[in-house]
């Protein structure tokens, strides 16, 4: 795939994320969110979240790379995340992410699949009513399911 179609994904995103914060809260949000991101090796995705509790949720999320550098990868996982209410600096709350995924990467040269834990401290930063920057870092014990050459 061109770059230049990696290029109108990022822009697609920032069009959402703006959207959802110029729309305000809207009528589900309380129990289900929509999550979107990018991660580690220009990996884009996309998930349900779902608010159980004031503090607890869990997220079930799928990821692809869309080709980008000659090649495909992609990923599927779930997540049990607790983010704490008070602050910790300004507005910005502390938290953790525990996890499980599935993930592949497939080139002309390699071919591998892996199971994945992550283990993430996270920060989140309120913008609005809708919408969340969060940033995560921390562990993973990875395991790989497929390996060829």
């Amino acid at each position: 795939m061109p770059c230049n179609q990696g290029r109108g994904l990022y822009r697609l995103l920032i069009i959402i994320s703006l959207l959802f914060t110029c729309a305000g809260k809207t009528y589900c949000q309380g129990k289900i969110s929509v999550t979107a991101g990018a991660g580690f090796y220009e990996l884009f995705n996309a998930g349900l979240q779902w608010n159980y509790g004031e503090i607890s949720s869990l997220s079930v999320y799928g990821g692809y790379n869309f080709g980008i550098n000659d090649v495909t990868q992609w990923s599927a996982g779930i997540a049990f995340d607790q983010t704490y209410r008070k602050p910790v600096l300004w507005k910005i709350r502390a938290g953790y992410s525990l996890g499980a995924l599935l993930w592949t990467s497939d080139d002309e040269r390699y071919y591998f699949s892996n199971v994945a834990f992550p283990f993430m401290a996270l920060l989140a930063f309120p913008v609005s009513d809708a919408v969340t920057i969060r940033a995560e870092g921390g562990m993973i014990i990875n395991v790989p399911v497929v390996s060829e050459r």
